[in-house]
């Protein structure tokens, strides 16, 4: 096999991943706090502009246990798809989530964040409103929440629209799930001053969840039944569901200051 055909397959099995991620068909947030948790009630507002519906969020019971979750949602049809602007944040879903953790936090209660986006939004509006302050100000929340934190990215983890809902003491993924830098459309703009060349960019960019794992930023890959997520939802959802429940019994006894310190150290010598 020559160099070029090589070079198209691996480029092409890195977008078909890509387009897995992004089956229409697999779990969302709302999904999943159906489906794994109880009496969710949902919180609106960042009491500062207005509600942003790409970020849902609001207190629930998880096996008798009071939690808080926070979750970016895609919509499963044209109509909830557009209602929540495809699960792209604005400025206002960065700061709501901010005052949920902040709420979760003078309560006691662990903060789990379902992450489900391609990026943040781009628009005019959100840079006028601070978009780039309000991830910022996400991810400092999230390194010094003084309650454990679980952070599970469902399918399309992209940029710094995803981070500012995944710095957290244990980071789940579904297993074809994606965690990227940037969406490979964005990437190759930037890169190739093409977008068409999104295929040669997701090879660049090893989007699988396995590459996260690798290094360290994921520290849990749940398994889907095959051919994904999206063939049996109800499956996936109890399986995450069981993951969740592990991973926060198991930071339920470490102290919280020893919970920052782990947290602090983790993302500084990410990538390391």
């Amino acid at each position: 096999m020559s160099t070029a055909t090589e070079t198209a397959e691996r480029e092409k099995e890195a977008f078909a991943r890509v387009e897995l991620a992004r089956h229409p068909n697999r779990p969302r947030a709302l999904q999943v706090i159906a489906g794994g948790f109880d009496g969710w009630v949902e919180l609106r507002g960042d009491r500062l502009f207005g509600d942003d519906h790409a970020v849902v969020g609001g207190p629930a019971w998880l096996d008798e246990r009071p939690v808080m979750v926070i979750g970016q949602e895609k919509g499963t049809d044209p109509m909830t798809r557009a209602l929540h602007n495809f699960g792209m944040p604005h400025p206002e879903g960065y700061r709501k989530a901010i005052r949920l953790m902040r709420q979760a936090e003078r309560f006691g209660m662990p903060v789990i964040c379902l992450v489900d986006t391609p990026a943040a939004h781009a628009g005019v509006g959100a840079e006028e409103r601070g978009q780039a302050w309000a991830i910022a100000d996400s991810l400092l929340c999230m390194l010094g929440l003084r309650v454990p934190t679980v952070s599970v990215i469902l399918s399309e983890g992209g940029s710094g629209g995803a981070l500012a809902l995944a710095l957290a003491d244990r980071v789940l993924a579904l297993e074809n799930a994606v965690y990227t830098v940037a969406p490979p459309e964005t990437c190759a703009a930037i890169l190739y001053r093409d977008a068409g060349q999104r295929a040669r960019a997701a090879a660049a960019l090893r989007p699988g969840v396995d590459t996260a794992h690798d290094v360290g930023l994921v520290d849990e890959l749940v398994p889907e039944p095959e051919p994904g997520a999206h063939a049996h939802p109800d499956v996936v959802v109890a399986m995450l569901r069981g993951a969740i429940v592990r991973h926060l019994d198991a930071l339920r006894d470490v102290p919280i200051d020893d919970l920052l310190q782990a947290r602090a150290a983790r993302y500084r010598a990410a990538g390391g």
